[in-house]
């Protein structure tokens, strides 16, 4: 990989060394006197020893020298960039209805829950910088998953989601929503967001939905509620040796959109696993936030190991001229 340069001009000084070098090769060596004067050459052995053969690469080691300083003033070195973002993302609670209630099968060929997570599962996966939990309930309210930025996590716990029992069935719309608020009360992100998705009305818990719903709005948090299925009767699978039939499934629409407008949030009504499909991505286009980028860099410096090698070739050739190639005066 090549070397980034801090101060890349210092390199323009290279051109001049490249002059002198040309200008000194064209001159050559030989053209000096020599510092002791004789009346013939023929005094001098036509056999060239070592050492006037290996002697012109103190010249070389001298210019190497020259090339590694001019480097090192150029400040070479290994240059890392680095992406952050300035804002986080808002916090958001999953709230998923699993009574069996949610067996019916007007989103044919599949039933309410399977439809209504898949559809959570692909919100999930547009949500990138958000940190997400999961709740779901029926007679009660159960915490699947605290806040994480483990999306894939998540995805799979909603995967993993079953029809409550017969004991624990019901619709405790209140106690899910108190839940979901008192995992995100705590938290330092200031935004948060409870997604709602049901198809019944509140029968059960400890908390009525509507003081829940203050709750929400104290602590700043939206409620975006979804009734999921027809308002009619819907066929869903009964044990017995009946087997399955038209079951009618009450809506209170009304009380829901109540929560979602003390809250500050929107209601939505999917009778259809496409009309679900488009309020979902109609949320997640609501929730985005707008996030500032920053790009910044770090410069590892590396000069010092070129100044290393200009010193140690210095050293080499002052060793050389002193002791190996020494000129007679």
């Amino acid at each position: 990989m090549l070397p980034d340069f801090k101060n890349p001009l210092f390199l323009l000084l290279l051109i001049p060394l490249a002059a002198a070098c040309a200008w000194y090769y064209w001159k050559g060596m030989t053209g000096r006197e020599s510092g002791v004067g004789i009346s013939s050459i023929s005094a001098i052995s036509a056999k060239r020893s070592w050492r006037s053969r290996t002697y012109p690469l103190l010249s070389v080691l001298r210019v190497l020298v020259l090339v590694l300083l001019v480097t090192a003033l150029a400040r070479p070195g290994q240059r890392v960039n680095y992406t952050s973002f300035k804002d986080r993302g808002i916090n958001i609670m999953v709230v998923l209805d699993v009574s069996t209630s949610m067996k019916a099968e007007d989103f044919k060929p599949k039933h309410r829950l399977q439809v209504a997570k898949q559809v959570v599962q692909d919100f999930i996966s547009r949500r990138t910088h958000d940190r997400l939990g999961l709740v779901a309930f029926a007679g009660d309210a159960w915490l699947q998953c605290p806040l994480t930025t483990e999306h894939k996590m998540v995805q799979k716990l909603v995967g993993y989601l079953e029809f409550a029992s017969p004991q624990e069935d019901g619709t405790a719309i209140g106690d899910a929503l108190a839940l979901a608020a008192s995992r995100m009360k705590d938290d330092e992100t200031k935004e948060g967001v409870i997604l709602l998705l049901t198809d019944g009305v509140n029968n059960r818990g400890m908390v009525d939905p509507e003081t829940a719903a203050r709750m929400c709005s104290d602590l700043g948090i939206r409620i975006h509620a979804v009734a999921i299925g027809s308002s009619g009767a819907a066929s869903s699978p009964r044990s017995g040796i009946f087997g399955g039939g038209l079951r009618v499934h009450g809506f209170d629409p009304d009380a829901l959109r109540q929560l979602t407008t003390i809250s500050g949030g929107k209601f939505y009504m999917a009778d259809s696993s496409g009309v679900l499909w488009e309020y979902m991505k109609q949320i997640d286009a609501l929730e985005k936030k707008e996030f500032t980028r920053r790009e910044y860099s770090v410069f590892h410096d590396g000069f010092r190991w070129w100044l290393y090698a200009a010193a140690m070739l210095l050293a080499l050739e002052l060793l050389l001229r002193s002791l190996v190639f020494r000129k007679v005066p």
